[in-house]
């Protein structure tokens, strides 16, 4: 009885580290052909509607900090009069070692001796030019509170400067250096999000991905030591060189956040695909890793494309970085350079193809990541199977589908001792364990029951007519619900009790 519990965890590790690693001859259908420029892109949208960020940055990796200049245009779509707004300042959260959120408890192997925490110094909040009352608060201080002289009316507009210091932490993580790598993801203030439950201010939780944005515009200039190469969300546009330094000027349209990294040892090549710029930036990478993660991420934005919707954006870049495991930002995704080894190029393939679905599943869809993230990341997994079944057939898709979801849902089951409640807030899971195998695995058994009883073309038609309702927005479990009773004309309430809040 022992030793077989000791086997059950065994193998519950090694399969959880393949999951989280996500966090034949191969043929393709050709994708829908459609104008997908991003000036086609913003017609679809009205602009008026949009938030808009203009950030200039500045990295000194000398001391591993940075300087920000940010004007945030904000419109009030509330319905409500604002007299305050919140920012989330999430690089306060690794302002110790003990509670920073570093990506499947790392941090607590780490010697705090040897870290260097990472916050953020506001020095200036400013309309037209008046100064602001503002405060840190919130857990671990990552929230920004912004008084307003006057009340923003609803449907109104106000722009918002602020200046700051950033330092970063020394991790490998979504925000840190490490060795010739530095990541910054979720590291400016980024404005919380209003919706039917008031302001957002979720704190920078320890599991999952615990962060919930609308879209919005950006332009942000990035200025680096010249020897350095950034790979950013969005488009660069242009890059000019002075004293020694390097400006990259950079823009993206409609993405829900922006994220970018840094190395000095970064080689890039790109490869174009139907009017897309799929760029690979590596470190220490050998030219066939390069050309297979490239063939990856080419498959995988054909593949989503003609079966879920479109990739609306110019470019889409795989940053193989220091990282441990794979992360999702719109148009870019951090890659562990511990995958780039021909030996775990099956690793390697499945943590591509799963970052990559994320750019419909969280970025063009989005939802709250922090109270419903099955909705990503269980459409992301099963998102997996679609792509293996596409480029390495049925029989590949049925094989990895019983390897990595199947199997790791029958160890769930005793692992677990009957908990199956998918749909709740980070919070309530019990850790990295049982946040994986619930939102990632019992959530895709979800989707594969939906195939079982109607069929490979009607899950698809739920996953396009999804994409379609949804793109650019942020949905919820009942809009998903929805969709799926609108296409197959069935209640699916007997489905979302049992796979979703475990009442069978």
């Amino acid at each position: 009885m022992v030793r077989r519990k000791r086997n059950l965890v065994l193998v519950l590790a090694i399969f959880i580290a393949l999951l989280l690693v996500g966090c034949g001859k191969e043929k393709i259908k050709e994708p829908i052909s459609e104008d997908i420029s991003e000036a086609n892109l913003l017609k679809e949208i009205n602009l008026d509607r949009i938030s808009q960020y203009i950030i200039d940055v500045e990295l000194n990796p000398s001391d591993m900090t940075y300087k920000g200049k940010q004007r945030v245009t904000y419109i009030n779509k509330t319905g409500l009069d604002l007299k305050e707004i919140y920012f989330h300042l999430y690089p306060n959260a690794f302002n110790s070692l003990e509670d920073a959120p570093i990506l499947f408890n790392i941090g607590e192997k780490m010697d705090k001796r040897t870290y260097t925490p990472g916050y953020i110094n506001i020095e200036k909040v400013n309309v037209d030019d008046k100064e602001l009352q503002w405060n840190i608060e919130g857990a671990k201080d990552t929230i920004l509170r912004v008084e307003l002289h006057k009340a923003l009316e609803k449907d109104g507009k106000i722009e918002i400067y602020l200046e700051y210091t950033v330092k970063l932490p020394s991790t490998k993580d979504r925000f840190g250096y490490h060795n010739n790598g530095i990541n910054l993801g979720n590291w400016y203030p980024i404005l919380a999000v209003y919706d039917e439950e008031g302001w957002n201010l979720d704190p920078y939780y320890k599991i999952g991905d615990p962060f919930y944005s609308e879209v919005a515009n950006y332009k942000v200039s990035i200025t680096t030591p010249k020897e350095y190469i950034v790979a950013a969300s969005g488009k660069i546009l242009s890059e000019t060189e002075k004293d020694g330094k390097t400006t990259y000027y950079i823009e993206g349209n409609l993405i829900r956040d922006f994220a970018w990294a840094a190395s000095k040892d970064f080689s890039v090549k790109e490869r174009d695909v139907d009017g897309i710029k799929i760029k690979l930036y590596s470190i220490d990478g050998n030219d066939s890793l390069i050309d297979e993660a490239l063939t990856i991420g080419e498959n995988s934005i054909k593949v989503f494309s003609r079966i879920f919707g479109n990739y609306p954006y110019e470019e889409y870049s795989i940053v193989i970085t220091e990282f441990p495991s794979g992360m999702e930002y719109p148009t870019i995704v951090f890659i562990s350079k511990d995958y780039f080894y021909k030996p775990l190029l099956n690793i390697l393939e499945k943590v591509i193809v799963h970052e990559t679905a994320h750019q419909w599943w969280y970025g063009l869809v989005g939802n709250d990541q922090i109270d419903e993230a099955w909705l990503d990341e269980s459409l992301a997994t099963y998102s997996e199977v679609i792509y293996t079944n596409e480029i390495h057939g049925s029989k590949a898709g049925e094989d990895y589908f019983n390897e990595n979801i199947k199997l790791g849902y029958e160890y769930m089951v005793e692992y677990l001792g009957g908990e199956e409640v998918v749909n709740k807030p980070l919070p309530e899971f019990n850790g990295w364990d049982d946040y994986s195998l619930l939102v990632y695995i019992r959530g895709a058994m979800f989707l594969d029951k939906i195939k079982e009883e109607f069929g490979e073309e009607i899950l698809y038609e739920i996953l396009r007519t999804y994409y379609d309702r949804y793109k650019y927005q942020i949905a919820n479990t009942e809009d998903f619900i929805r969709v799926c009773e609108d296409i197959t004309k069935t209640s699916f309430q007997s489905l979302v009790n049992e796979y979703l809040y475990g009442n069978k």
